[in-house]
């Protein structure tokens, strides 16, 4: 893609994110009487938010829709100032964090951690518009920020202290830790800020537990307005849809091509198949999970529409419907043939998050992805206290180990299949 070009994408795109931030707004009075919302800000603003803190719950659902509006316009404002493009890859990290906002981060929680990043960048030398999804995925481990004011029993302005001065530490070294760790998958986890979340929130939940403080998951989950989201939901991506295909002159081009790519990271289809074809994948994503969950008759709650958000996003960042399918037929497989609720909503974020493995697939075929399906699930539901639902995204730490166990064995597998090809020759 030539400079201008990137430079016209990005504008396009930040004018999309902007126009679903405001969208978000305009409906949150039809969810949510508008005299309500503003405590309903003060109760998400104020809640500990580690796994699963529903924001509809707990702060309403027109609070919630808001809460994710201010987030990706603090992000698109972080990113103008920086001089970044939006390209798939913050478009990926903007979507996610925005439906994180609906179950676990929110301003005062993630800007330390955002601050961190920016630090960490400014002491490295590196300029900060390259660690921005760094920066942006790195709030999966804001709980913490809102965990030791608000779930330890501290007093407030110590408590908020402490759990700003833990996020920007955490900020600040996330980044290091990050580019460790991708070679520990190999890039077959496309969360891998979740892996590199998990590994510290481990080490902090272990710390704080040292002090007999207790850091326990909760499940504080909404069950209202099921129809109204899934609406909601459905005429966001087909909308995605609808602006890809106009950016494609209304011509569906080089889908064919996406579709052949592995989708190991990193795996920009914004700069390596265009705006138009990506915002187009990034819809059809968003409705295949839609569809799933109501066809499991799943909720559509706070944190079901998070993993929606992030399925979506990661539609321009290396998911697409021929690596992703078989992971979900894999989680799948394991909740219809083990004790597991498949219709609930950790059934669903299971699913939809376990997507993070689609590169295996789409390298190694529907086969590995359907297995990698299986085994994340399985190590995703015992990972869950370990971390005490610190880090938000439960299911790419689980990714990581997967990719890091399951890959050298396939790559071993097919070294071998070679080998015997060469040798029947």
């Amino acid at each position: 893609m030539e400079k201008s070009t990137i430079a016209d994408t990005s504008r396009n795109n930040t004018l999309l994110i902007a126009a679903m931030a405001t969208l978000f707004i305009c409906l949150s009075p039809f969810l949510q009487d508008i005299g309500d919302i503003p405590s309903g800000l003060l109760r998400i603003t104020a809640a500990s938010s580690q796994l699963l803190s529903d924001y509809f719950h707990i702060g309403g659902p027109g609070a919630a829709l808001i809460n994710s509006a201010v987030i990706l316009l603090m992000e698109l404002l972080v990113i103008h100032l920086t001089g970044a493009m939006l390209t798939g890859t913050l478009m990926a990290g903007l979507f996610t964090t925005a439906g994180f906002a609906f179950f676990g981060t929110n301003p005062l929680n993630s800007l330390p951690i955002i601050t961190g990043v920016a630090l960490y960048a400014c002491a490295s030398g590196i300029p900060c518009k390259d660690l921005l999804m760094q920066a942006f995925l790195a709030t999966a481990i804001a709980p913490i920020v809102s965990f030791i004011p608000f779930g330890t029993g501290l007093p407030l302005l110590p408590g908020l202290l402490c759990g700003i001065v833990a996020g920007i530490l955490i900020g600040f070294v996330f980044p290091m830790l990050s580019s460790r760790f991708l070679t520990f998958h190999q890039g077959y986890s496309l969360y891998n800020s979740g892996f590199t979340a998990g590994i510290l929130a481990m080490v902090v939940v272990s710390i704080l537990r040292l002090f007999h403080v207790q850091v326990t998951n909760i499940n504080l989950l909404y069950g209202d307005h099921t129809a109204e989201l899934t609406v909601m939901m459905a005429v966001l991506f087909l909308l995605l849809i609808g602006v890809g295909i106009y950016r494609m002159n209304w011509r569906v081009k080089g889908y064919v091509q996406l579709l052949q790519s592995t989708g190991r990271l990193p795996s920009d289809y914004v700069t390596q198949f265009g705006e138009g074809i990506a915002i187009f994948n990034m819809g059809v994503m968003g409705l295949i999970g839609l569809a799933y969950v109501r066809l499991m008759g799943g909720p559509v709650n706070g944190p079901v529409m998070g993993g929606l958000m992030t399925l979506c996003g990661f539609g321009a960042f290396g998911n697409h419907p021929r690596n992703s399918i078989p992971i979900l037929i894999g989680v799948t497989l394991v909740q219809v043939l083990s004790p597991a609720d498949a219709h609930s909503t950790g059934g669903m974020l299971s699913a939809l998050f376990g997507t993070t493995l689609a590169p295996i697939a789409g390298s190694f075929g529907a086969p590995a992805g359907i297995l990698a399906g299986v085994i994340n699930a399985a190590v995703a539901a015992n990972l869950l206290q370990g971390h005490g639902g610190i880090n938000l995204y439960n299911n790419g730490f689980a990714g990581g180990f997967v990719a890091g166990v399951l890959v050298p064995l396939l790559e071993s597998r097919h070294e071998l299949q070679q080998q015997r090809r060469s040798h029947g020759k």
